[in-house]
């Protein structure tokens, strides 16, 4: 972050990386994501300022071998029932090992407003708006089992078709859809000894969704605490925290929210937190 008189501008760039485990195929889910951010600040007065940011968010390409449909098991691995290729030149990137690619980018502008208040409670509030834009794209010949022959075949008293069809509906939607979002955030840091201080940040956030077609049930609103301590030596701060999360990382990392993981954002999430920076 670089500050001259009343401007400010903040660069970050970072990875984010989340693991899924699941009893069914495919069995391990890795997401692994770099960002990267700009937040232009104008300081109005000693007290106040406003800022503009934009953040960009890539996700590695997810490799799929093999997918649970209830209970039949298509792909590559040792378990699966049915294996299935395809010689259009849109599967050419499958290989001959994979059954599914996934690809997800999202970008967001947000506009904020921060200013510090003498309170018990804060030191400082932010109020902001953002509009977030999703995309995901998959790639699977098992589009090609809804019809035709192979879909009209049974399987423990199903149609594969019907089962497979069922499935697609969970998976991303290829169709850009959008998350607004209004929050507030207090931040409070209270010295307890000399450069030793206790911190907390609460942020509170609404979302609303364009274009995002639900696949069962999803949340309006979430809200993230975090607390712990921070010491100060000479040029170098130093913290130790944690974060909790009421409604899982919705409003807060996009690239992992669509239909397929929807239903995990309705659970609490956690973070213990190391965190040192320098002051030059």
């Amino acid at each position: 972050m670089l500050v001259h008189n009343n401007y400010g501008l903040k660069i970050n760039k970072g990875e984010f990386y989340l693991n899924l485990e699941r009893p069914i195929e495919p069995k391990s889910l890795a997401l692994n994501a770099e960002s990267s951010s700009l937040e232009f600040f104008y300081i109005i007065t000693s007290d106040k300022s406003i800022s503009l940011s934009f953040k960009e968010q890539a996700a590695d390409t997810q490799e799929i071998e093999c997918y649970t449909f209830s209970s039949l098991t298509i792909g590559f691995c040792e378990n699966a029932v049915l294996t299935i290729t395809n010689s259009k030149d849109k599967y050419s990137a499958l290989n001959d090992n994979k059954l599914m690619l996934i690809d997800a980018s999202n970008n967001e502008i947000s506009l904020n407003y921060t200013q510090a208040i003498d309170s018990i409670i804060a030191d400082e509030f932010k109020l902001y708006l953002s509009v977030s834009e999703n995309d995901f794209n998959w790639i699977s010949p098992i589009e090609e089992l809804t019809s035709g022959f192979i879909a009209n075949l049974s399987y423990k008293g199903s149609k594969i078709g019907t089962l497979v069809s069922n499935e697609i509906r969970r998976l991303p939607q290829r169709d850009t859809f959008n998350l607004y979002k209004l929050g507030i955030n207090f931040y409070n840091n209270i010295e307890i000894i000399n450069n030793i201080n206790i911190f907390y940040d609460l942020d509170l956030v609404y979302v609303d969704t364009k274009d995002y077609a639900v696949y069962k049930d999803i949340n309006k609103s979430n809200f993230r605490f975090e607390m712990g301590f921070r010491a100060l030596i000479e040029d170098i701060t130093i913290s130790i925290s944690g974060t909790f999360y009421n409604n899982n990382l919705f409003g807060y990392e996009d690239i992992s929210f669509n239909q397929r993981s929807e239903h995990h954002f309705s659970t609490n999430f956690g973070t213990l937190n190391f965190n040192i920076k320098y002051f030059f």
